[in-house]
């Protein structure tokens, strides 16, 4: 009778070795476990500094854009109130007897002089006194330090300065009523005429009574 093997392990072959460890070691070394210290991702500290650095980029750029935006805006609001100075000096100058070229450089003196206010929304020229620039280019041209830009106003006769009286207007002389008198009103008369045309001698033209 042939002796039969008794096998201990149904799945084991010859030797003891398992169908599953030869399977095993035919398909060769499974996968590494992964190393903790060797992973590609930055840890949450780089993380946050990264974030931190960008955040930091914006709010710069912000800023100096904001500054930007800013000197822009002054600008366009320094312009628009020396424009609107610059009009209600050449509105309060215009008709007024000034010598040629006089009111530009009025308006270029003077426009530092106001000042622009917001009232009642709306913008208001006006001098840094208070007064309107009307009032106070009036009050400017009458005094010394700026007379020399008006035209000198024409003289039309031989009254004193401020005396508006016309000659017509003055009192007619009464009649002479002695010898005396009569003489007297001609020499009068004699030397009026000899002041009025110049190369006269003054004793020409009187009469002999």
């Amino acid at each position: 009778m042939t002796p039969h093997r008794i096998l201990l392990n149904p799945e084991a072959g010859e030797g003891g070795a398992t169908a599953g460890a030869a399977t095993a070691r035919e398909a060769g070394p499974g996968p590494e476990a992964p190393d903790p210290g060797s992973a590609s991702d930055p840890s949450p500290a780089d993380a946050s500094r990264a974030a931190e650095e960008r955040l930091r980029t914006l709010e710069r750029r912000f800023d100096e854009e904001r500054s930007r935006l800013a000197r822009k805006a002054e600008d366009w609001e320094r312009a628009c109130k020396t424009a609107l100075k610059e009009k209600e000096l050449a509105a309060a100058l215009a008709g007024r007897p000034l010598v040629r070229g006089a009111a530009a450089q009025l308006i270029a003196l003077w426009r530092d002089e106001l000042e622009v206010v917001d009232e009642a929304d709306r913008l208001r020229v006006r001098s840094r006194d208070g007064r309107s620039v009307e009032d106070a280019v009036a009050s400017w041209l009458a005094g010394p330090d700026y007379s020399h830009f008006v035209r000198p106003a024409s003289r039309g006769g031989t009254a004193p300065p401020g005396d508006s009286r016309s000659a017509s207007s003055a009192p007619a002389a009464s009649p002479p009523r002695t010898l005396g008198e009569t003489v007297l009103q001609q020499w009068r008369e004699a030397v009026q005429a000899s002041r009025r045309e110049l190369g006269v001698p003054i004793g020409l033209g009187r009469r002999r009574v």
